[in-house]
């Protein structure tokens, strides 16, 4: 009773500040293209005046910095501040964005085509220059760049064409440039740490107000180089709290809600005021920390965990059914994914962890040479429940879980530093058109994505290959083996298949693209 009464007192808790901000906000002082555009205002859908196209959003996920180069920027290019060359639909394809064109004029080399006329909010031009020096600048400071960018030259051939010379063929390397957002890298390493809070960008909405980790209000750009915005004003807050953000909404103190968890959903959907929206969905899994963790070097331990997890009980339960049993890193059903998927089997676990020499105490908690198999599990918000579930699960074979619950942004840097021994974290396989690239980014040796350290020197060769494979065919048949391997090693827990990351809007929420559900881009507005 103590326990969930502390739970219900920090959701008021965060309810209120939710609503203390946004009143405050009301008080303070106003001041792209979306190459696809739905929902135009009609007759039936008219647009309120210009001055009150505001949108008001709660998330979990808020940016520390607005540079584009800190791994806890990367919300920034979802609420049209920053812009990437290119943007990754929700379907897994790409679409043209500050790159007009693009073209592979060899196996290791190609050609960008920049959309004309586009400035910094400085006022400064983003040429090819330019471009080359943002994603430069991204090679050296971006955690994200070596595994992505390394080796890569740019070559400025004219001010409106970029050339890019890759180490090795990669038939997927265009899709690896929706990560990168351009900025002007001259006026970064000018102001330096100010450009934490004081970016120059090419986005639709500039910044005006910003506290990390909290609070970013943002104003239409005039000088925006694409479609004018319809919206004038978005602001953004940290909702830490999933019924909290939900009630902002209800309310009226919130037009959006942009991690909708599932029991939220459920709400949502029942109330006719409410659009949902949900890309496609990916993979939940459970991260497997092999290289800080000595008992998770052991194959059969690993293993056994995999075995203790029962995903029925954790769809239906903790998903509430809006989910479906995992089977490789892909959700089953792409032409690149595996069918085979694990099963609980307790008994196999429990003869396993035997096996490897961990002995049940008398308290059910298993030891070895004096030393108890217990984790600490890394989560945040959203994923709680899961972890929850998982720590009783993982108890009934004899291993102990402690959780670590942090902020969202503040796992990303704990998942880089490697600063975890299990972890429920995000980092989701999905559709996409960059097969090789995801593939790799999470399992091959050295990679700062692999959290875990996990290595196989055959799947490095797998990986080697798939990523310089241009033929369709070829890459499904290695993106399976690659998973069928990886599946039997263990490195990562293979969990459910879901939308969790989808968005709720007030039906007022107009133009959202039907491929970027989660984004804010021009072509949104705010109806009557």
């Amino acid at each position: 009773m103590l326990k969930s009464n502390k739970r219900k007192y920090r959701m008021i808790a965060s309810f209120l500040i939710l609503i203390v901000i946004f009143v405050l906000s009301a008080c303070s002082k106003s001041t792209g293209t979306s190459n696809v555009s739905t929902n135009s205002p009609t007759s039936s859908t008219a647009a309120v005046p210009a001055k009150e196209q505001v949108l008001k959003y709660v998330t979990l996920n808020m940016p520390r910095s607005l540079d584009p180069v800190h791994i806890d920027a990367q919300r920034i290019t979802s609420d049209g501040i920053a812009e990437p060359l290119v943007y990754q639909n929700d379907d897994g394809s790409i679409r043209p964005w500050l790159a007009k064109s693009w073209k592979n004029i060899e196996p290791t080399l190609w050609e960008v085509e920049l959309q004309p006329n586009v400035k910094f909010w400085s006022g400064a031009v983003m040429d090819a220059a330019a471009v080359k020096a943002a994603l430069e600048r991204h090679q050296k400071l971006n955690k994200r760049g070596p595994s992505q960018l390394g080796g890569v030259q740019f070559l400025v051939k004219d001010a409106t064409h970029l050339q890019i010379q890759t180490p090795k063929p990669d038939p997927s390397f265009i899709f690896k440039l929706a990560a990168f957002a351009i900025h002007n890298a001259a006026q970064a390493d000018l102001i330096g740490d100010k450009f934490n809070k004081e970016p120059d960008l090419t986005g639709f909405m500039k910044p005006i107000q910003f506290t990390p980790g909290e609070l970013l209000i943002a104003e239409a750009f005039p000088g925006y180089w694409g479609d004018k915005p319809k919206l004038q004003r978005l602001e953004s807050r940290l909702g830490t709290d999933g019924q909290a953000r939900l009630l902002a909404l209800k309310n009226g103190d919130a037009d959006g809600d942009m991690n909708v968890e599932v029991d939220q959903r459920v709400s949502y959907e029942k109330d006719s005021k409410f659009q949902t929206y949900f890309p496609v969905g990916s993979t939940s899994n459970l991260w497997l920390n092999i290289k800080k963790v000595p008992s998770l070097q052991d194959p059969k331990v690993r293993q056994a965990i995999n075995l203790a997890v029962n995903r029925k009980e954790l769809i239906d339960g903790v998903n509430r059914g809006f989910a479906s049993k995992a089977t490789g890193h892909f959700p089953a059903g792409l032409p690149y994914a595996i069918e085979t998927s694990s099963d609980m089997d307790k008994a196999k676990s429990v003869q396993l962890l035997d096996e490897a020499g961990w002995k049940a105490g008398s308290d059910g908690i298993r030891a070895k040479e004096g030393q108890k198999l217990q984790y600490k599990l890394l989560t945040y918000s959203v994923f709680q429940p899961l972890a929850v579930a998982l720590q009783s699960q993982l108890k009934e074979v004899g291993i102990s879980i402690e959780l670590n619950v942090v902020e969202t942004t503040a796992s990303n840097q704990m998942m880089l530093d490697g600063n975890f021994e299990l972890a429920t974290y995000c980092s989701c396989g999905s559709a996409t058109g960059d097969i090789g690239g995801q593939l790799n980014s999470y399992y091959h040796t050295g990679i700062a994505s692999n959290y875990g350290g996990y290595t196989n020197p055959e799947v490095d060769k797998l990986l080697d290959g798939l990523v310089s494979e241009f033929d369709g065919k070829k890459q499904a048949e290695l993106a399976k083996q690659i998973q069928t391997q990886v599946q039997q090693d263990v490195p990562i827990v293979y969990l459910y298949n879901s939308t969790r990351w989808g968005a709720a809007y007030n039906k007022k929420v107009q133009g959202v693209d039907d491929n970027l559900k989660t984004r804010i881009t021009p072509a949104m507005y705010i109806a009557q």
